[in-house]
């Protein structure tokens, strides 16, 4: 069923996909007995390269972006796509004609109104521009036009269910002003329509925002939030125990020790991020599904679950985690059995080749730890492995080059919250998997052209079934968020990994 290939594909969810899973943040809002602060320092994971949208769309940007810009719709605590600058949208029967009606009374900080033509001009440019990093999500349309003051129609190329969910992507600039400023200046000093403007940006420091007090929409919970990149996991925690920040994400070593020192608050929140292990399905034994099947039998998930990561991660058999569109409650997480995988590795007539099980070196929890694990059992299981650390630049660019050589550890967050985005990056051929399968294909060409959403789902299951059967990936664990926040502060963080302070 499954042809080995071996290719490089680079497109809009593959942009996407790398500030995905390499980064995490936090979302949520204060209730009113939190009313009286005014003020809060964030932690950052990573500082954004630059404050235009066009061109950064890591984590670390995209936190600051949803306070400073809108889209034309959003996705709310729950997953589900809400309105922002659009009130209202529709699509024809196939999937290929959106149209978005906007709100008439938003307006940028400089006073301007937000206009559909405000909306062509964002995405006009961002389709424009081979070094935008937006462009990438907009390879599906075929046009945008302005059809009325306040109303945009996008014609795709392609059928594309989610693309109300895509839009969610997509901060609106100001046609006027970005075009009077260029787009250097206007990295430095944005103009957006969110709840918060830029006062100021000390790069290598802070980013500080203050509430718009014209915001169109649901104020901003503080009159001043401070944004500063504090990528050490040790640094975050001490921080904001000693008060020099409000929240900031832990790493999993941290969570006890903060925990017992009772200063701050801790709080869980299962993410919209999956870990998995990947094969190079290409190389000789990695080419046997029953290799691959053992190594998927070898993991104790629960064991590395309970001793290694504190409890913060749910075994799970899905490349889609259960906040995300597409997830199938009834696909059980893979049961531990060294004595089956043992059994499939002396049955395939395994040499003792090494196999290479590689990893980035940051950016996903206890992740040097956890790949000693894996190697573990799989040795346990029979297989040599020989362990390949890379620095996480470095790994990004090999998996989207296709050139990782055995077994990977990785994980997909998508902010869409819809299961297309990692399938079609991990499962399609040409994709960043090292595989082919025409049913595959059919079906996810199948779903993103369903309106049903129930009819859809079901195709996305027949997804995660087949990638089971074949084990084309091991998936390990939905990961948890693990946040301190400062004592009193009523806060809730959100799955998909963002703070928006309103």
């Amino acid at each position: 069923m499954f042809t080995t290939v071996k290719k490089p594909w680079i497109g809009a969810t593959a942009i996407f996909a790398a500030a995905a899973v390499t980064l995490s943040g936090c979302a949520g809002g204060f209730d009113d007995e939190s009313a009286e602060v005014t003020s809060i320092t964030v932690a950052l994971t990573a500082e954004p390269a630059t404050l235009d949208p066009l061109f950064d769309t890591n984590l670390a940007a995209l936190n600051v972006f949803y306070n400073i810009y809108d889209q034309l719709t959003t996705i709310d605590e729950t997953g589900a796509v809400v309105p922002r600058l659009a009130t209202e949208w529709t699509s024809n029967d196939t999937l290929t004609e959106w149209v978005f009606t906007m709100r008439d009374d938003a307006e940028f900080s400089d006073g301007t109104p937000v206009t559909a033509s405000d909306v062509v001009f964002t995405y006009e440019t961002a389709m424009a521009d081979e070094t935008s990093n937006l462009g990438g999500y907009m390879t599906t349309i075929d046009t945008v036009v302005a059809t009325g003051d306040y109303e945009v129609t996008f014609t795709l190329n392609t059928p594309f269910a989610p693309f109300d969910r895509q839009a969610t992507l997509v901060p609106i600039i100001p046609e006027a002003a970005y075009t009077e400023m260029g787009a250097e200046a206007f990295a430095d000093a944005p103009i957006g329509s969110g709840p918060y403007n830029v006062e100021e940006w000390v790069k290598g420091d802070t980013i500080t925002l203050t509430r718009d007090d014209d915001y169109w929409g649901n104020p901003g919970d503080f009159e001043t939030v401070v944004f500063t990149p504090v990528p050490d996991e040790t640094t975050r925690a001490n921080s904001v125990q000693s008060g020099d920040l409000d929240i900031a994400l832990l790493g999993p070593s941290q969570v006890s020790s903060v925990e017992s020192s009772g200063s701050v608050d801790v709080i869980e929140q299962q993410s919209n991020r999956v870990v998995y292990a990947g094969f190079n399905a290409g190389t000789k034994w990695l080419d046997d599904v029953n290799i691959r099947k053992a190594v998927d039998l070898a993991i104790d998930r629960v064991a590395i679950s309970d001793d290694l990561l504190n409890g913060s991660v749910e075994p799970t058999a899905q490349l889609v985690a259960p906040a995300s569109f597409g997830y199938d409650s009834s696909i059980a997480a893979t049961t531990y059995d060294a004595a089956e995988a043992a059994a499939l590795v002396e049955a395939s007539g395994y040499d003792g080749t090494p196999i290479t099980l590689s990893y980035p070196t940051t950016g996903l929890p206890q992740i040097d730890q956890l790949a000693q694990a894996v190697a573990s059992y799989l040795e346990e299981a029979g297989l040599t492995v020989t362990l390949d650390g890379q620095e996480a630049g470095t790994y990004s660019g090999n998996w989207f080059a296709g050139s990782l050589p055995g077994v990977y550890l990785f994980a997909f967050a998508p902010s869409v919250m819809d299961a297309n985005l990692p399938l079609t990056m991990l499962t399609a051929t040409g994709g960043q998997g090292y595989f082919s399968s025409p049913e595959i294909d059919q079906l996810l060409t199948d779903q993103i052209g369903e309106p049903d959403a129930d009819a859809r789902a079901a195709d996305i299951a027949a997804i995660s079934a087949i990638v089971n059967e074949n084990t084309t990936y091991a998936p390990l664990f939905t990961d948890t968020y693990t946040f301190a926040s400062k004592k009193g502060l009523d806060w809730t963080p959100r799955p998909d990994g963002f703070f928006i302070f309103n």
